[in-house]
């Protein structure tokens, strides 16, 4: 087996819990090593640290699925790790069939994700090494959990291309179905699994139900960047007298209307298939003022190398947001740029509020993503979701 030597800052992370070697921790690389391989990971003197999926070729090297030497890499172990991350979700968390079942290195299973959508289970691998064990990892999650009668394979995005990996999206095990309906506090849901993602965003359902209890009855209220209508839907069923729905994608915002319908709110709410800044932009020369303002843009900084340029979208988005918030509504805002931490995203918010001539006051704590995608606190990857509710007053 090939051995990936790494540098004493690697060597200390993956000691306080860190699951993933970046390429440039690596001091070098003993044997041969092919996408997907099964690798040990040793410090400069020799101690053994772990051993996981290696790719060569990806900025991440290594993905530690474990660290005791003896123990193998096989079906057996990642049905032991599934079922353990599905017991935290429904003893600890308490979820009963809509969740994320399996969320990366915050269970031990670095590359797979996995969400649950009543009896259907969406899977997404971004690794070479765990995708050589994909079938056995469907089959471990129909025996985990014998409800589960549909294992779709979402294999699609950039973290697959980056791994050199195909895009892929079909039934992978058991029945050929693609739709359900969720059921998230009030609200209900079409979940389609040929949608974005995994086919729904799990990870705001919290704030989602947050933003119910700041709707007042007769409130006017922008949801940008809408997807399938989830921010939108909970503030018209909240009492929300009007709400507009943005989103670029026709195929979400369909879905979208066919939720409002589901939820029996469609005469309340208008969606429009469009550019984000573009319909903003209207919105603010017709002199339109919200109630509040929801932002729910997509991950604007996909590397760090983007840092700069993606900072300046969330200011620039937030910016036209403020100007559409009436004096004495609230900004819902988020990011889910995992490169963006909390510091900075605050700093931009900041900025933007006093370009705008807006004071900010926090209406609620610091939200985050909802905790079946727990934050593995040794690992700040798995910490990305960041969402402020904001109470926005003119300044004077």
């Amino acid at each position: 087996m090939a051995r990936v030597v790494v540098d004493a800052q690697a060597a200390r992370a993956i000691g306080k819990g860190a699951m993933i070697v970046f390429k440039k921790g690596v001091v070098r690389v003993e044997g041969e090593i092919k996408p997907g391989d099964i690798v040990e990971v040793y410090t400069r003197g020799g101690k053994f640290l772990g051993k996981g999926f290696a790719n060569p070729h990806s900025n991440i090297m290594v993905r530690i699925v474990t660290k005791e030497k003896d123990v193998e890499i096989n079906k057996d172990l990642f049905r032991k790790r599934i079922r353990k991350a599905n017991e935290y979700r429904k003893k600890v968390l308490r979820y009963t069939n809509v969740y994320r079942m399996v969320y990366g290195e915050a269970d031990y299973l670095p590359g797979l994700i996995v969400d649950r959508f009543n009896d259907i289970a969406s899977l997404q691998i971004s690794s070479a090494g765990m995708e050589r064990f994909k079938l056995d990892v469907a089959e471990a999650i129909m025996e985990v959990e014998p409800e589960i009668e549909t294992v779709f394979e979402k294999n699609t995005g950039r973290s697959r291309r980056r791994e050199g990996l195909p895009e892929i999206e079909r039934v992978l095990l058991g029945k050929e179905k693609y739709r359900t309906i969720i059921e998230e506090g009030r609200a209900k849901f079409i979940v389609d699994m040929r949608g974005q993602k995994t086919g729904f965003f799990l990870d705001q359902r919290e704030n989602r139900l947050a933003l119910e209890k700041w709707v007042r009855p007769g409130d006017r209220v922008l949801d940008v960047f809408t997807y399938t209508g989830g921010f939108a839907i909970h503030a018209a069923i909240a009492g929300a007298e009007e709400v507009i729905a943005i989103d670029k994608s026709p195929r979400a915002i369909e879905t979208a209307k066919e939720n409002a319908k589901l939820n029996g709110v469609e005469d309340r709410i208008k969606f429009i298939v469009g550019s984000a800044f573009e319909e903003m932009e209207k919105l603010q020369k017709r002199g339109e003022k919200f109630d509040i303002v929801i932002l729910d843009p997509p991950a604007f900084v996909q590397h760090e190398k983007d840092l700069k340029a993606g900072l300046r979208a969330y200011f620039n988005v937030n910016f036209a947001g403020l100007n559409l918030v009436k004096d004495g509504g609230i900004l819902v805002t988020c990011s889910c740029s995992q490169h963006v931490d909390l510091q900075m995203f605050k700093d931009m918010i900041i900025a933007a509020g006093a370009k705008a001539g807006k004071f900010l006051k926090m209406l609620e704590p610091y939200r985050t993503q909802a905790p079946d995608h727990p934050i593995l606190m040794a690992s700040k990857d798995t910490e990305y979701l960041k969402c402020l509710f904001l109470y926005v007053e003119n300044m004077r």
